[in-house]
């Protein structure tokens, strides 16, 4: 079957910035070891597999499936709907998180993509000296806690004191593995309060390398957590959207909005088509 794959940046109308990610359409008949091997081969963080209905979607990184990618899910629509012929408007995403809600509004070439993820639900508090060795940091934000959150795609969220701490984050990889293997989350997403500039709440860094990606540029779904978590603990007022940046150590960045509807959050975001390729397989 021939198949169309889409190299797209997302959270960006820059090429070459934001979060990339493949987009392969149609996935009718590949199965989960030829879709984990195309991810491998593409060599982004995530990939997503349309199927031929155009509602349907799996997320793979090099090493196996992930239930949901916000950035891959942004990558999706933005594909379909200037590339594949998708009209604009409300759709709804079917994916390993469960359904979920999606705007495209158009933009001229970059249309604005809304996902509403699931509620976000809060887990395990877990102790400084737990995490703090593995990330290679000892100076967190004492007036939150390390936490477990999920928004459909769990995530550790790491308070840190300082934005420079944030940037000088070197972790051990096998130490944050076999951590995250042992609490059954292998996400960490790391930020700091600290301001640097007008209009971000939050500036942050995402490592999975439990999940085959050793740092993440730009993560939504992990964005929708710490907004919804933000303001649980009276960090942000909750009436306007939460603007998170997250940059990693490669210097790529992308801002991410989180609007808050109680414990539900929506992530919107743009995109850019880098390129399309062709493969018979």
């Amino acid at each position: 079957m021939k198949r169309r794959i889409f190299q797209v940046d997302a959270f960006t109308t820059q090429l070459f910035s934001g979060n990339p990610a493949g987009v392969v359409f149609p996935s009718d008949g590949l199965e989960d070891q030829q879709m984990v091997l195309l991810a491998r081969e593409l060599g982004n963080s995530e990939t997503a597999f349309i199927n031929s209905d155009k509602q349907t979607v799996r997320f793979f990184t090099a090493i196996q499936e992930v239930p949901l990618c916000t950035h891959a899910t942004l990558a999706s629509y933005h594909v379909l709907t200037t590339m594949l012929g998708l009209p604009y408007g409300k759709h709804t995403m079917v994916c390993k998180a469960g359904k979920l809600s999606i705007h495209v509004e158009e933009q001229g070439s970059h249309p604005t993509i809304s996902v509403r993820q699931n509620a976000a639900r809060f887990g395990q508090v877990l102790t400084p000296d737990l995490v703090l060795e593995a990330l290679g940091c000892d100076f967190l934000d004492t007036t939150l806690p390390i936490q477990w959150v999920s928004t459909g795609n769990p995530k550790i969220l790491v308070p840190l004191g300082s934005l420079a701490q944030l940037s000088a984050l070197q972790p051990d990889r096998q130490a944050l593995i076999a951590l995250g293997k042992s609490l059954g989350c292998p996400g960490f997403y790391c930020f700091s309060l600290e301001a640097s500039q007008e209009g971000v709440d939050a500036h942050a860094r995402m490592f999975s390398p439990g999940s085959g990606v050793d740092e993440d540029p730009v993560t939504g779904n992990a964005a929708g957590a710490l907004g919804v978590y933000l303001k649980s603990y009276g960090k942000i007022d909750a009436s306007h959207a939460c603007v998170i940046r997250q940059e990693d150590s490669r210097g790529r960045f992308g801002f991410i909005h989180v609007q808050m509807d109680g414990d539900v959050p929506t992530i919107t975001g743009s995109a850019v088509t880098v390129y399309e390729g062709c493969m018979d397989w």
